[in-house]
């Protein structure tokens, strides 16, 4: 007979079977990400316990975070409505092997009483998650381990769906789900390397779309920073100068990506080392600490900047290119294909409708003509009687064409762009939709393939009807002078550069030649000029403007409907100006023709001019992003054709 003494040495060993057990299924359900698919608290408190634990163990590691933010959608993800569905897709790292891949999804859920809901996540097509959501509102965090699913993918395409019943009675046409899904911005992969990035596609690729350029001192890294900034701000990022001794600080915001613009003996003595120990002279990655930063050592190797903006960027899976020569031949259509703009042309399943999205810049446009019309091929399924099957078109927010589809054929119109509803930015919109006529939501909806043909496209004529600021692209598609003060101080310099950037990104076509040049000024005042012209804080002396800026100045003469303007210690505005200068002319110098040009004014800390409606207006004041104010410059004669298009 055993004593009691003896029963309390024996050690406990099948409770502790148990609670390994238990530890085991708990880290099983978190990887799996089922532990807090919207189920409270409990899986944020193991998240964070996970998180520090793992933190600890791969110090020696390099993690790269690829954002929602990082990749565009500034305010996160929604997914709401009915249909509900929202995706995005992700970068992955190419050119190594990833020891970790975890998709990290924050935000909040609110779903109702009356609705049963559930939540499907996909990722490349594949079913990642589909979990009924608990009624109410509640913060989450979810943690999904992609390692294996991700494996030779370039990107991570995310796909979140709202499924669920809805009660009979809340049958309306604007039908919800009666759930909604916020994703934080934060939301988005955690990529475990065991080294920094080792390619400049990877390190690009990876790179968020605010950009931060440091640059070298002098005239030639000035105009390397705009044409580089003009091609980055093209594609979409958002760019801000910063001067190359600060760019080690900049190295620690991982939020913001960083390119490096200056010669390899200053990226040395700044703390910057280079991959090799002989970097070539085209671009290179350079490090600091666990960060692979890409570098431009060459001020004059402006064809690597057209590489690194170019789709051959996908052949750079090293840490070093020296594109000799590449010149994008200019093209001339009279259709830009809609797959130019990112539409996706693929048959598409919708139960009730879908929308298309091409927005375009005149500056993208071949000679930056003006599109007339937007030709479209939608092809519809044959189906049953009872359905009538509508297409809008939408341009800048406005209903421009409206009309019925048929079943079982394809569709094939025109639908005609006014011109003076066009801007230098445009939104365009097709939209199908798909009523019934009988039953409504009574009746189950099935989905049914329709798809937008990759012949559809905008309609490029002659560009007529061009006017204001959206006439400048054609004048400066046979060439442009963008023209400096020579006396710049530093911060001037830093926020002239952005500026010049932006503009040149907006109103020159990409394919069109840029001439740099510095010029004496004189009270903002500089030489004449003879050609097609970007005047950035100066006036030619041959051109006539409306308004005068000296410094922080304003000057409006009685000229002007407005009348008369002497304002002073103005701050943070950037001013733009459609001028003409008036030149000889060389086959008869009595007489004077006039050259289009552009006059740009950036005030102290001046606003972005990237969010602002520049459309058919002369004369534009930005006092900050996105609002804009247009005076009324008066009449002036217009140029001839083929001076608009800058040819004399």
């Amino acid at each position: 007979m055993k004593t009691n003494k003896e029963y309390q040495s024996r050690f406990p060993w099948f409770s502790a079977s148990l609670g390994i057990i238990a530890v085991i299924s708990v880290a099983t359900l978190f990887v799996s990400g089922q532990l807090n698919a919207g189920r409270g608290d409990f899986g944020r408190l193991v998240t964070d316990v996970f998180e520090r634990f793992t933190s600890a163990q791969a110090a020696d590691q390099t993690l790269q975070l690829v954002t929602l933010e990082s990749v565009g959608e500034r305010d996160g993800l929604v997914v709401s409505g009915f249909p509900a569905y929202a995706s995005t897709t992700l970068p992955l790292v190419q050119d190594q092997t990833a020891e970790a891949v975890r998709l990290v999804l924050t935000g909040e859920q609110d779903v109702s009483e009356r609705s049963t809901i559930a939540l499907r996540l996909t990722v490349n097509g594949r079913r990642i998650m589909e979990r009924v959501l608990a009624p109410g509102r509640r913060e989450f965090t979810w943690v999904f381990d992609l390692t294996e699913d991700v494996v030779d993918a370039p990107d991570a395409h995310i796909a979140l769906q709202l499924l669920g019943d809805l009660p009979a009675d809340l049958c309306h046409n604007d039908r919800s789900m009666g759930a909604v899904i916020a994703l934080a911005p934060d939301s988005g992969l955690e990529i475990d390397l065991a080294r920094p990035l080792t390619s400049l596609r990877d390190a690009l690729a990876l790179m968020p779309r605010d950009v931060r350029i440091a640059m070298a001192d002098g005239p030639e890294w000035f105009e390397m920073a705009a044409r580089l900034g003009a091609r980055l701000n093209r594609d979409g990022y958002r760019i801000e100068m910063i001067d190359i001794a600060s760019a080690p600080e900049a190295a620690l915001d991982a939020s913001r990506g960083l390119i490096l613009l200056a010669p390899p003996e200053t990226l040395t003595r700044t703390g910057f080392a280079a991959m090799r120990e002989r970097a070539e002279a085209g671009a290179s990655l350079w490090q600091r600490g666990a960060g692979s930063y890409v570098a431009l050592t060459d001020p004059e190797r402006f064809e690597t900047i057209r590489f690194l903006t170019s789709e051959l960027l996908s052949i750079a899976r090293t840490d070093q290119i020296n594109p000799v020569v590449f010149d994008a031949a200019g093209r001339r259509a009279d259709l830009v294909p809609v797959s130019e703009f990112g539409v996706d042309t693929t048959i598409q399943n919708v139960a009730e409708g879908r929308e298309w999205r091409m927005d375009y810049t005149l500056a993208e446009m071949p000679d930056g003509l003006l599109p007339s019309a937007v030709y479209l091929d939608l092809r519809l399924p044959e189906g049953p009687d009872g359905f009538t099957n509508l297409a809008h078109v939408e341009l800048n927010g406005e209903l421009i064409d409206s009309r019925r589809l048929q079943s079982g054929e394809s569709n094939v119109f025109s639908a005609a762009l006014p011109a003076q509803r066009q801007a230098l930015s445009n939104r365009l919109a097709v939209v199908l939709q798909r009523h019934r006529d009988e039953g409504g939501c009574e009746i189950t909806q099935r989905r049914y393939p329709v798809q937008l043909s990759e012949e559809s496209g905008l309609v490029v004529a002659d560009g007529a009807g061009a006017a204001g600021f959206t006439a400048l692209p054609r004048a400066f598609s046979g060439g442009v002078i963008v023209r400096i003060p020579e006396l710049i101080g530093p911060a001037e310099r830093l926020v002239a550069a952005r500026i010049t950037a932006e503009t040149i990104a907006h109103f020159v076509p990409q394919d069109a030649s840029i001439a740099f040049e510095t010029a004496a000024t004189e009270n903002g005042e500089s030489g004449p000029v003879d050609r097609p012209f970007i005047a950035i804080n100066n006036a030619p002396a041959n051109a006539a403007a409306p308004l005068r800026i000296i410094a922080d100045r304003l000057v409006v003469d009685s000229a002007t409907p407005g009348g008369r303007a002497d304002v002073r210690a103005l701050s943070n505005l950037t001013v733009l100006q459609g001028v003409a200068a008036s030149v000889p002319d060389p086959r008869d110098p009595g007489r004077t023709v006039a050259v289009p040009g552009l006059m740009v004014h950036a005030i102290d800390e001046a606003p972005a001019i990237g969010a602002a409606a520049l459309a058919r207006q002369r004369v534009a004041i930005v006092h900050a992003n996105g609002e804009v104010i247009f005076p009324d410059p008066g009449p002036v004669p217009a140029l001839p054709a083929s001076l608009e298009s800058g040819r004399r």
